[in-house]
């Protein structure tokens, strides 16, 4: 399947450090083993919106497909376009799924003004050991499972850095990690993952000195062109990332319908 979206691009370069993609012509599968519960780790990518009358049918692919796994309880399906069109939303939202629309910005030059905290490159260990606190810090949710994902998510970060594949940069208070994130070559493109910090901290451009240092670097050394970075939706976070030079030149969509 032919694939126009740069978000939806660098998902499944992404998604293929860490499990595994099957192309069945007119769609995708993907698949990540050690997580089965992650929602967009485990997904069926679709040509184009599903329109009404076919959202039952790609719910019954999901399970031919997926769905064969017990621990795989949710439907997730992300769908390829530039413009966030979300189809038969309707009919989407009558099947139980929660709909997502988020824009994808890119910025060839990221700035921020500067800053009293320490900025560097996370070395593995760092990696493993902080970023998965600060998410669990900031999480809307504290059961046990959300931890466990936050972990192993950490982990598969922590084997990116150790094998040159990607670098995590974090911010430093007196030596106390109070923000991160990730940026993954993929080619001259760089993605972004991760944009996280501490409550304590926001609002004092640990985010945009964290973006500003890891896209210099990037563009100086790594033969990279430009940065991506897909913001959350409804966060606000998309203002923060204008005002450090990043332009939105498309909107991704996706539908998940979380376990009963």
């Amino acid at each position: 399947m032919l694939v126009r979206s740069l978000a939806l691009t660098t998902e499944l370069a992404l998604a293929g450090t860490r499990g595994t993609i099957t192309d069945r012509g007119d769609y995708l599968i993907v698949e990540t083993p050690d997580d089965p519960g992650y929602y967009h780790g485990n997904v069926l990518v679709l040509p184009a919106p599903p329109q009404v009358g076919e959202v039952a049918y790609w719910t019954r692919k999901f399970a031919s497909e997926l769905g064969t796994n017990p621990e795989i309880r949710h439907v997730t399906l992300w769908w390829d376009g530039v413009s966030g069109d979300v189809g038969a939303a309707d009919e989407l939202r009558a099947a139980g799924f929660d709909i997502t629309v988020s824009p994808v910005m890119v910025a060839e030059e990221v700035i921020a003004p500067p800053t009293s905290f320490e900025i560097r490159q996370m070395t593995a260990t760092e990696v493993l050991a902080g970023t998965a606190d600060i998410a669990w810090a900031i999480a809307d949710r504290h059961d046990d499972a959300y931890r466990r994902f936050f972990q192993r998510r950490a982990a598969w970060h922590r084997g990116l850095v150790s094998r040159g594949a990607a670098t995590f940069w974090g911010a430093f208070d007196d030596g106390t990690l109070v923000g991160s994130l990730g940026l993954v070559p993929l080619g001259n493109v760089a993605r972004y993952q991760d944009v996280q910090t501490l409550a304590t901290h926001r609002r004092r451009g640990i985010a945009s000195a964290l973006l500003a240092a890891s896209a210099r670097h990037a563009l100086a050394e790594q033969d990279i062109e430009r940065v991506v970075i897909v913001a959350e939706a409804g966060s606000g976070a998309d203002r923060v990332y204008t005002r450090a030079g990043f332009r939105t030149i498309e909107k991704i969509a996706s539908a998940v319908r979380p376990p009963s």
